[in-house]
């Protein structure tokens, strides 16, 4: 599992001050950008590659605790499961006292760029994603 520290900033947040719900998915896909990087896997390596591209194609969250303007998080990513087209990334939002804020999950394809049908994901990627199952600190 890897750690990210994030902010609730004023542009994440709906008029009560909580957390608007798409905002949770931008943080998400931010922290997502970090910890490929970390794995080595930076998103536009997988943007510039000739053959494939690695979709969103499922985005669940539930919302457990409010979160604030201002608040201070730390985001926990982990690798839930790893299939042999598939990635399910689970994520978990942690105030500073520890309490769960929000969980979300995204399942990502491997899918051919030639023919837009789902592939087997290539073992270099297999490789480093199955570093998400590591203890670090992006």
């Amino acid at each position: 599992m890897f750690s990210c520290p994030a902010r609730i900033s004023l542009h994440h947040t709906d008029a009560t001050g909580r957390i608007f719900f798409g905002a949770l998915f931008y943080l998400v896909h931010e922290t997502k950008e970090k910890v490929f990087e970390k794995i080595g896997m930076p998103i536009g390596q997988i943007l510039d590659d000739p053959d494939l591209t690695f979709p969103l194609v499922h985005a669940e969250a539930d919302f457990k605790s409010p979160l604030h303007n201002g608040e201070k998080i730390m985001v926990e990513v982990a690798l839930e499961n790893i299939g042999d087209t598939s990635v399910v990334i689970s994520y978990a939002f942690r105030k500073t006292d520890g309490t769960l804020a929000a969980m979300a999950k995204t399942v990502h394809v491997s899918v051919s760029k030639k023919t837009g049908q789902k592939t087997p994901l290539p073992d270099i990627w297999r490789k480093k994603i199955e570093k998400l199952r590591e203890d670090q600190t992006a």
